[in-house]
């Protein structure tokens, strides 16, 4: 065979293995142990089959394609008996299965030793043309310059030596290639910041452990003195030399580092807030129609909550009770339908049996077209409150001994009804009136006819609905009025009914007389229109009841009224009596005085002025030495002496009691003195302990009455009265209002310190934001308007005031910055941070805008911070 074409043939099956089916085992068999291997570059040059396998692999590590190899031109010449020159001019394609794969030219020269007995590759060298390098070069320098990020090659040595350097690596860090080599000596590990160099160094080690690829975080210094965070991918690669070099990638995670910094104080400045706070905080996805919640739900309830489909499960599957279901529903819903903020309190149920009152508090969130699609609400348990203004309510309202209606109260709901009646529906009134009861007194006592009343009224009240208005109005009178009744025979069977209940209730068997009800009875709107004409006539058919032999009822006639002459509606009647029952047994109340102390508080804008006048006119009207509260520190340790009123001659101790321990100086369980009602009455200070008696002595006191301040159960305080004088009993009335007094004084009073609480607390957060090293304000979203200003922007800007449009006082402008921070922010983009000169004020600042809420209005909160000092140097 001709040696060429024997040359030619051992070129292409070389290449073959070496490119289209990669074979190391037969290429390694066809190259000489010497063979001389040389490649397009610098440094491409490689001796023996050792050193050509390692480039060939790296080479397929790197890329995995197989090439085919066409339009080839071969030309050959012999060189001495056993070698021949072998020249390849071809293009070098990919194999794949993208239409549009590279090719390009190629040029081969090899010499071969071929002999009889073997033949082999002795001389190899592949190139490409000038023109296609320079192009190829051009498209990478192209693309290392364009990738986002910074490129960079450097040595894996002590001092990371750096051998290439894009130019957007040349502008991260704000210096130029010759300044890197004066300032650095293209030592990359000097430009990493001093104080996360080992850190770093620890972490590579790690990871190449495990491969050749890195991923770390970092912070350098710039040329302008500011520092960034750095996200630095690379993979180590081994030179021909055996050295290593780090080819690698820089992304500028700043903003998103400093954000993320910022979201975890965030975070942990909302978890501190939720773990000092008993409510419950939550958030309804309008869209989804689901709900999340704080971890206090559980805590509170003890069971997991409904989360889907909230609203649409309402009327079926609510944990509200149904009562409270269509206003919590309407709530709800207005928020759906686009209402800011909306307010509902409700019933939640806590166990099976058991609901407590709850106030809901939701605040919209609006997407950029203005569609609510998230509400942030809380939840706060307010069962104490709530059952403790309806039990002074009650008091207020109720007859003591009975428990219905007083007769104001009854007057009042009655006329109020009449007021707002459709003059279509017929109602009636009552007046029930027992017979001869002052007999029952005078004879069995009042004891009994007080036992009487409480059970007679309880089997009367059971024959009306809770609709109707049933109250006593004198010692031994009721009034009853029936709501909406069909005609007049429902009310007459009524009376029957109410006629029977007295004939029925069983007596002591050394009473032999039954006892006996008369009733009055008036329709409205037939006998009259107004509470007053409705009971003048009742009343005038009560008597008729009596005069027609009493244990019956009348209905009021225009005969009846005939026997009335001349009488006016305003005469007195039984509304205008006292309750005999109750006269000298001292269990009332002292209405008028507890009607002014409501006025008095309700009405002052100054609870603590207000406080100090209820003590002085509750000290007066029962005539004590002194009246006083005592309200416990935080840790119910102590106790101070916070208002006091004296009476004439008595001595102020107010200034004495500023902090009193209840171990050392009370003797420890001073609660243990007030009883199951949180009462303690000391009728002789000398029949106290020891430790008590040696603080009260010195006072000057004789008797006293204390009544407890609780707050869920708790000790508080208490609210005192001091006999300096006497001995003092003190009467069941005395007794009875001073408690109520003092529970409406307890009330007020916890209120106005659980305020004052929180006006600390908002305190607190304005001297830390005035005392931020940076200039801090709250602007609105929309209209630039400034609701809040911290002290050093005041300092920078003395004349800046709340209300003011920050562009046209900071930078004296009539319309908002061009490059203001706030218009990048929407729904999605909720912090953004932009640096920027003030011509104005001389200074450079990086300024983060972040979108919040505040005062219920969408707001940005701008924080400034001063870099001019950057700027400059």
């Amino acid at each position: 065979m001709d040696i060429g074409n024997q040359g030619v043939g051992f070129v292409e099956k070389f290449l073959y293995y070496y490119y289209k089916e990669w074979n190391p085992e037969k290429i390694t068999d066809m190259m000489d142990c010497e063979i001389l291997w040389f490649e397009t570059g610098i440094d491409t040059f490689y001796s023996g089959q050792d050193a050509v396998l390692k480039l060939a692999e790296e080479k397929r590590t790197a890329n995995f394609h197989s090439y085919e190899i066409t339009e080839p031109l071969y030309k050959t010449k012999r060189l001495g008996r056993d070698y021949c020159l072998v020249l390849l001019k071809a293009r070098l394609k990919e194999k794949s299965a993208d239409k549009l794969c590279k090719s390009h030219e190629i040029l081969i020269t090899a010499i071969c030793r071929l002999t009889d007995t073997e033949e082999k590759l002795c001389y190899f060298h592949v190139s490409a043309p000038a023109a296609d390098i320079e192009a190829r070069n051009l498209e990478l320098l192209m693309l290392t310059n364009n990738v986002p990020g910074a490129i960079f090659c450097c040595k894996y040595d002590e001092r990371l030596t750096l051998t290439q350097m894009s130019e957007s690596f040349l502008e991260m860090f704000g210096y130029t290639q010759k300044e890197i080599e004066e300032k650095f000596a293209n030592s990359f590990w000097e430009m990493i910041d001093a104080r996360d160099r080992e850190a770093t160094l620890e972490d590579v080690k790690k990871q190449l452990a495990l491969s050749d690829t890195k991923e770390i975080e970092y912070r350098i210094r710039k040329k302008d003195g500011s520092v960034a965070w750095i996200l630095d991918k690379g993979r180590l690669i081994t030179a021909s030399d055996g050295s290593g070099i780090f080819y690698c990638v820089l992304v500028d995670i700043t903003k998103g580092r400093l954000a993320q910094e910022e979201l975890a104080m965030s975070l942990e400045r909302h978890q501190i807030i939720m773990d000092q706070t008993n409510d419950i905080v939550f958030e309804w996805d309008i869209e989804r129609d689901s709900l999340s919640f704080s971890a206090n739900w559980e805590k509170k309830f003890h069971y997991e909550p409904v989360k889907e489909r909230f609203f649409a499960s309402l009327s079926y599957n609510s944990h509200v009770f149904r009562e409270d279901l269509p206003a919590f529903r309407n709530a709800f819903d207005q928020i759906r339908r686009g209402k800011g903020y909306m307010e509902i309190e409700a019933r939640v149920k806590k166990t099976k049996e058991e609901y407590i009152w709850c106030r809901f508090r939701l605040t919209s969130q609006l997407n950029k077209d203005g569609i609510p699609i998230k509400a942030v609400g809380v939840i706060i348990d307010i069962d104490n409150e709530k059952k403790n203004s309806q039990q002074l309510l009650e008091k207020a309202e109720r007859d003591p001994l009975t428990k219905l209606y007083n007769k104001g109260t009854a007057h009042a709901l009655i006329d109020n009804y009449l007021q707002s009646s459709n003059m279509g529906k017929q109602s009636a009134l009552m007046i029930i009136d027992i017979d001869d009861f002052k007999m029952v007194n005078d004879t069995l006592g009042h004891l009994f006819g007080d036992a009487f009343l409480v059970e007679i009224t309880s089997d009367v009240r059971k024959l009306f609905r809770e609709s109707d208005i049933v109250g006593r109005i004198g010692g031994d009178e009721f009034i009853a009025f029936i709501k909406d009744i069909p005609g007049n025979a429902l009310v007459f069977e009524k009376a029957r009914q109410v006629v029977e209940a007295f004939r029925n209730l069983p007596m002591q068997e050394s009473w032999d007389k039954s006892i006996s009800c008369s009733i009055g009875i008036s329709v409205f709107p037939n006998d009259g229109q107004h509470f007053q004409e409705l009971y003048k006539k009742a009343d005038y058919a009560l008597y008729q009841a009596k005069k027609q032999g009493k244990n019956q009822y009348v209905h009021y006639d225009d005969s009846i009224g005939d026997g009335f002459p001349g009488i006016p509606v305003s005469m007195p009647t039984a509304v205008n009596e006292k309750i005999d029952s109750n006269e000298g047994m001292g269990n009332t109340l002292n209405s008028k005085l507890v009607e002014y102390i409501f006025k008095i508080l309700y009405k002052s804008i100054d609870v603590e002025a207000a406080v100090s006048a209820i003590l002085e006119i509750v000290g007066h009207q029962f005539n004590v030495s002194r009246a006083y509260i005592f309200e416990n520190t935080e840790d119910d340790r102590y106790c101070s002496n916070t208002f006091e009123w004296c009476n004439t001659g008595v001595k102020e101790e107010i200034d004495n009691l500023k902090h009193v321990s209840y171990d050392f100086d009370l003797g420890g369980n001073y609660v243990a003195n007030f009883n199951e009602d949180g009462i303690f009455y000391c009728r002789d200070i000398m029949e106290l302990p020891r430790k008590q008696k040696a603080i009260l002595e010195p006072q000057g006191i004789k008797s006293m009455l204390q009544c407890a301040i609780t707050d869920n159960g708790e000790f508080k305080g208490y609210v005192g009265f001091d006999e300096c004088r006497m001995n003092r009993f003190w009467t069941q009335e005395q007794i009875t209002t001073l408690i109520f007094t003092s529970e409406i004084l307890s009330t007020f009073l916890l209120k106005k310190r659980a305020q004052d609480s929180v006006v600390q607390t908002l305190e607190g957060m304005q001297n830390i934001l005035d005392n931020q090293n940076s200039w801090i304000y709250v602007i609105g979203a929309e209209s630039y308007e400034m609701y809040y200003i911290n002290q050093k922007t005041k300092s920078l800007v003395p004349d800046v005031r709340e209300g003011m449009c920050c562009y046209r006082k900071f930078f004296d402008r009539e319309e908002p910055c061009e490059n203001c921070p706030v218009k990048d922010l929407d729904d999605t983009v909720k912090n953004c941070t932009k640096e920027f000169y003030n011509p104005i004020l001389n200074v450079w600042s990086s300024a983060d805008a972040s979108r919040i809420r505040w005062k219920g209005k969408d707001a940005v909160l701008l924080c400034c911070h001063d870099i001019t000092k950057y700027k400059i140097n």
